[in-house]
């Protein structure tokens, strides 16, 4: 099964919805997703619920708050997400032929030796890795 799938197919959702945030099983990756995410302007931020009701054994529930562009919620920060590598394949790029999304306007976040990072970022020190993810 692939979570970060499933938070993106939430997300969405949501975003389709117009509601102001939704609420996702938690996980080491999905938490530092949603920290570039939120460093990226694409959502406003992003909480981990450990109360009562939002625990389930060992894990938790994270609380996603949408970002829009207009008070009526028209316009959602995020105009489209992919996610690129799948458990049946898993897609891998070396530092020198890192993507470049909608032209650089968008984000391909990477999972690489030196965390999860934004392909500016992992160009900024010359590494390769994953790709999770397009987001623009």
């Amino acid at each position: 099964m692939d979570t970060i799938a499933d938070m993106f197919s939430a997300i969405k959702n949501a975003i389709s919805r117009r509601k102001d945030y939704v609420d996702v099983p938690s996980s080491k990756i999905k938490e530092a997703i949603l920290e570039l995410l939120k460093k990226e302007g694409y959502i406003r931020d992003w909480e981990r619920l450990e109360g009562e009701g939002y625990k389930k054994g060992t894990q938790y529930t994270l609380r996603i708050h949408l970002k829009y562009l207009d008070s009526r919620k028209q316009e959602s920060a995020i105009k489209g997400m992919v996610k690129v590598s799948k458990p049946g394949r898993r897609i891998y790029v070396p530092k020198h032929s890192m993507p470049y999304v909608q032209k650089g306007l968008g984000v391909a976040i990477l999972s690489t030796d030196a965390g999860v990072l934004t392909d500016h970022q992992a160009r900024k020190i010359g590494k390769g890795g994953e790709v999770i993810a397009y987001i623009w």
